[in-house]
C-alpha cells in the first residue's frame, strides 16, 4: 500500500463535514492508485469494491448486463468521485473502467471502509452523500440510452471534452480508439466507424491515431439540439 502524503490528503474533498477522527482513520486505509492494471479495470477491482477520488485523469464508468452487453455510462475526471460501497457480495461484477487520460486516484476497499464503519457509523453519513456524487450522470445517461447510435457518440466525445484539460487556443483532443467507443457505449465497432467518419465529413472532428480531434465543438454540440439534456448538458461545460 502507498502512503498517502500530507499533500494529497489536503486535496481531498468530502463533500460534508466529516469528525478529524473518521477523516484521520479514512486516511489510514486509503491507497494511492497509478498506473492501473487490465486486472483492476476490466475485472471491476476498483469500480466495483470501494470508493475512489480521482486526483488526475479521466475515466469512463461502464455498467454491464452479465452477458457483457453495455446498458450505462458515465465519465468522470479530476475530483469526482466513484465507486460502490455495498457489502454485499453477489458474485456480479457489472462495472468496468475504462481509462481515457492516465489516472491517479486514492482508493478505499469495501474491506476497509467497512471495518471502519462497525467501529463509527459516521461513515454512513458520507456513504449517504457519495449515492448523490454521479447521480445526474447516471440519470442521463440512461435517458441517452434511447436516442439514436450516432448521439450518444456525440454525447460520450462532449461529456469527454467537458472531462479532459484543454490549454487555451488549443484544439480538444480525445485519446479514445473506436474500439474502446464501441465497448464504452455497447454499439457496434463498425457502426462506431461509420459515425466518426461521418462526424470527420462535416468537418467536427478529425482522427490521427487513435485520437478524436474535436475541430469543431460547438458544431458536435448542436448534434444534441434534439436530444433531452435536461438532467445534465454537458455542453454548459465546455462554453457550447
Amino acid at each position: 500500500m502507498t502512503l498517502i502524503d500530507s499533500k494529497l490528503k489536503d486535496v481531498m474533498r468530502w463533500d460534508t463535514e466529516l469528525s478529524p477522527a473518521l477523516v484521520n482513520k479514512l486516511m489510514s486505509v486509503a491507497q494511492l492508485k497509478t498506473q492501473l492494471k487490465p486486472s483492476e479495470m476490466d475485472g471491476s477491482a476498483i469500480a466495483h469494491q470501494g470508493a475512489s477520488f480521482i486526483l488526475e485523469g479521466t475515466v469512463v464508468i461502464g455498467m454491464q448486463t452479465p452477458s457483457l452487453k453495455t446498458v450505462n455510462n458515465i465519465v468522470m475526471g479530476k475530483g469526482d468521485w466513484f465507486g460502490n460501497y455495498d457489502n454485499q457480495n453477489t458474485g456480479c461484477t457489472p462495472f468496468f473502467i475504462t481509462e481515457v487520460d492516465s489516472v491517479k486516484l486514492i482508493h478505499f476497499s469495501n474491506f476497509d471502509l467497512h471495518r471502519i464503519a462497525q467501529e463509527n457509523v459516521e461513515i454512513y453519513k458520507w456513504f449517504h452523500i457519495l449515492s448523490f456524487e454521479a447521480k445526474a450522470k447516471w440519470l442521463q445517461s440512461q435517458l441517452m440510452m434511447s436516442e439514436v447510435k450516432d448521439k450518444r457518440i456525440v454525447y460520450l466525445l462532449i461529456e469527454l471534452a467537458a472531462h479532459i484539460p484543454k490549454l487555451l487556443g488549443e484544439i480538444p483532443q480525445i485519446k479514445i480508439s473506436q474500439q474502446q467507443i464501441s465497448k464504452i457505449t455497447g454499439i457496434a465497432r463498425q457502426r462506431v466507424n461509420e459515425a466518426i467518419k461521418q462526424l470527420e465529413v462535416e468537418k467536427l472532428v478529425e482522427i490521427k491515431r487513435n485520437c478524436i480531434y474535436l475541430t469543431d465543438l460547438t458544431g458536435l454540440g448542436h448534434k444534441l439540439d434534439s436530444v433531452d439534456l435536461s438532467i445534465r448538458d454537458p455542453r454548459l461545460l465546455i462554453g457550447h
